[in-house]
């Protein structure tokens, strides 16, 4: 696992600039699409990409908020039920693209051009989280030696602490070098929907512990930001897409 992360730590040295790059990229591409956005005539096949980016960006922050969702119940022991309704709003006072979340009576905004970030879900992610805590969302106490933790481990303590800001993030870094390491083998494998679990985790940790990322968390947020950079553009979202329990974390 030390290995592991030493690599990780290589990577993100190695990718700065690259990474830097990534996010200028990002920012303009997101910055460009959206359902209503105001934009002059052009071609047709700039129009389908911009459709084609505006959904992937809606089932982006569907993805992510079905994950949060999940966790919540889990932790405050109540049925999930429908999952959120997410439309595009067209842009926040930062030119930041806005989305409106929608499930039954409840309606969430995220305002966001990069949506796998974790901030912009927080305050969400600490609403969810605050049903069957009592009068605050409160953290677990978790004495468990949490950053040498593998997959099983962490697994077992999500179970067992939901409510742990701690494990939460160490759940998003392994979830993000087990992509790293997929997408090394396999030219077809598909990173959005672990990117998405990456992101909730860490909406989530924030939200149990504002006092800012541990290690762990800090590796885990510059590890997502490296992996969504490199992440294709205007694609379409899965046709399928699978959703294991919160706790399973891949190998």
């Amino acid at each position: 696992m030390v290995s592991r992360l030493q690599a990780v730590a290589a990577l993100m040295t190695r990718g700065s600039v690259a990474l830097a790059l990534g996010f200028a990229l990002v920012g303009v591409g997101f910055a460009e699409t959206g359902t209503f956005s105001d934009f002059s005539p052009s071609s047709a096949g700039a129009t389908a990409g911009n459709t084609a980016a505006a959904r992937e960006q809606e089932w982006v922050v569907s993805e992510i908020a079905r994950s949060m969702l999940n966790v919540a119940a889990y932790a405050g022991r109540f049925d999930a039920g429908d999952p959120f309704q997410v439309r595009s709003a067209g842009r926040g006072s930062t030119g930041a693209r806005r989305f409106r979340l929608t499930r039954g009576a409840e309606e969430y905004t995220v305002t966001t051009d990069r949506p796998w970030t974790p901030d912009p879900y927080t305050r969400m992610a600490r609403s969810l989280m605050a049903d069957g805590a009592g009068l605050s969302v409160t953290e677990d106490a978790v004495t468990d030696h949490v950053d040498a933790a593998g997959a099983q481990s962490i697994s077992r303590l999500l179970q067992n602490h939901p409510r742990s800001g701690a494990v939460h993030e160490r759940a998003a870094l392994l979830l993000g070098l087990s992509v790293q390491e997929r997408a090394i083998t396999s030219a077809t494998f598909d990173a959005r929907p672990a990117l998405c679990r990456m992101t909730a985790h860490l909406a989530i940790a924030r939200a149990l512990h504002p006092g800012g990322p541990s290690k762990d968390g800090q590796s885990a947020e510059q590890l997502l930001a490296i992996l969504a950079s490199q992440q294709p553009e205007a694609i379409s979202p899965p046709a399928t897409s699978d959703h294991p329990p919160f706790w399973v974390i891949e190998q």
